[in-house]
């Protein structure tokens, strides 16, 4: 056989130059924007203002215009009970507010005639006093008279006869004075007769008004057992219980009733309970943004909230967590008039219970080493070379962790690398990411 080449030169193998194996780094690019504190439970759906309508008086049930199910607007009438023994009373107390009232004109009218009484009276002791003034003229001019002639008497001109005459024509013009005097006497006690007649007058025309009061206030009290006769919605919403029927005999609430009458839902806006963590408690407050979601799998549909309306500010010592409300506005279609979210539905709850700051970048928590409180690591490749850079950490969900300072959206943060590699090293990266902005 011909000799021939070696088909393996091991010198020529030999001589080839060898070259080290590339260290590649996965790197990732930080996320804009810091991390949210959220809390997520499971929601349940309850009615904002729910209310029993339960009877004020026993009676009949006469009218129910309302089912199960029927919507209602605040003010209608859901139904009627029959209660004629107060139809009657009312019927009575109205026409005892009519015969007050009625006493009260006629009292009014005593007033009127006492006063008038009184005004003539005033008139007469007036007219008196002018009969007074005119007796006592007279009787000075009598007076006069009978002196002139006693002087003619004493002088012999006139005989004692005519002295006697004028002597008695001047004391009945003294007792007409007298008379005239007595009668204005008897004119002003007739005054103060008409005056206390007046007061009394009055003192009648207030009592007859307070009989008026009194009438008007038992009206009133029969009107209000004949007002609970009617049954009235309190807010729009949707019946949800009935126990009674047409005809049958409904108790009142205060003689032992067993059920309401009737049930009814506001269903415009519901209330999201939620039962919060004891770790999250002291981040939760009144205003904070919620979203609520419901539905099937396949169809999840979020809700319109009005962000945590009202809290219990204390924990079950049971379970370790606190009640949280969550106002949700109830949306309405075709197929759902009164709203597609009912008492009783299951979702979930997200709550923003605090904002990550706004200046800062999160990496995954895997890409952080040297862990001490508020302190890390990070490894970062800058050029073509892999360093270690000092950040301050904040919030940390287990799947990424808040980066304040050490790291801008630009830098590419080492995930993991194929070799073990130091500082300064030149590596080749793969799976760098554009930063992006919110979460």
């Amino acid at each position: 056989m011909a000799r021939g080449k070696p088909l393996f030169d091991e010198k020529a193998h030999a001589e080839e130059p060898k070259t080290a194996p590339q260290t590649t780094a996965e790197v990732v690019s930080p996320r804009a924007g810091g991390i949210d504190r959220v809390c997520v439970q499971p929601g349940i759906v309850e009615p904002l203002e729910s209310a029993d309508l339960c009877a004020k008086v026993s009676g009949f049930l006469i009218e129910q215009a309302v089912d199960i199910g029927s919507a209602v607007k605040k003010g209608d009438v859901l139904a009627r009970i029959a209660v004629p023994e107060y139809q009657k009373q009312a019927e009575r107390d109205r026409a005892r507010v009519t015969a007050t009232e009625a006493k009260v004109r006629q009292m009014e009218a005593h007033v009127t005639a006492a006063e008038s009484e009184a005004k003539s009276s005033e008139a007469s002791v007036a007219l008196a006093n002018v009969l007074v003034r005119a007796k006592k003229a007279y009787c000075q001019y009598r007076e006069k008279q009978l002196n002139r002639f006693r002087e003619l008497a004493a002088q012999k001109a006139i005989e004692q006869r005519v002295v006697d005459e004028q002597e008695d024509y001047y004391l009945s013009a003294f007792e007409g004075e007298n008379e005239a005097k007595e009668a204005v006497r008897a004119a002003v006690e007739r005054v103060a007769t008409a005056k206390a007649k007046i007061a009394q007058a009055k003192a009648d025309v207030e009592q007859a008004r307070a009989e008026v009061g009194v009438a008007t206030s038992d009206l009133e009290r029969t009107q209000v057992f004949l007002d609970y006769a009617v049954i009235r919605s309190p807010y729009t919403g949707v019946v949800t219980r009935r126990a009674f029927h047409v005809g049958d005999f409904v108790k009142s609430a205060d003689q032992g009733a067993a059920q309401p009458l009737l049930s009814v839902t506001r269903t415009d806006v519901m209330r999201v309970v939620v039962q919060v963590p004891d770790r999250d408690v002291p981040y939760v407050t009144v205003g904070d943004p919620a979203v609520f979601e419901a539905g099937t799998p396949d169809r999840r549909v979020t809700f319109a909230t009005r962000g945590i309306s009202r809290l219990a500010k204390a924990q079950d010592p049971a379970t370790r967590m606190m009640r949280v409300e969550v106002d949700v506005d109830n949306p309405t279609n075709a197929d759902h008039p009164d709203g597609v979210l009912y008492s009783g539905a299951y979702g979930h709850a997200t709550l923003t219970l605090q904002v990550g700051a706004p200046n800062a970048v999160r990496v995954p928590t895997i890409a952080l080493s040297n862990r001490n409180p508020g302190k890390a690591s990070v490894r970062v490749v800058r050029g073509d070379r892999i360093q270690t850079v000092p950040v301050t950490i904040g919030s940390d969900n287990g799947v990424e962790a808040e980066v304040l300072t050490g790291l801008t959206p630009v830098d590419r943060v080492v995930l993991r690398v194929n070799n073990p590699v130091d500082d300064g090293a030149v590596v080749a990266t793969t799976g760098a990411k554009v930063a992006t902005a919110a979460h």
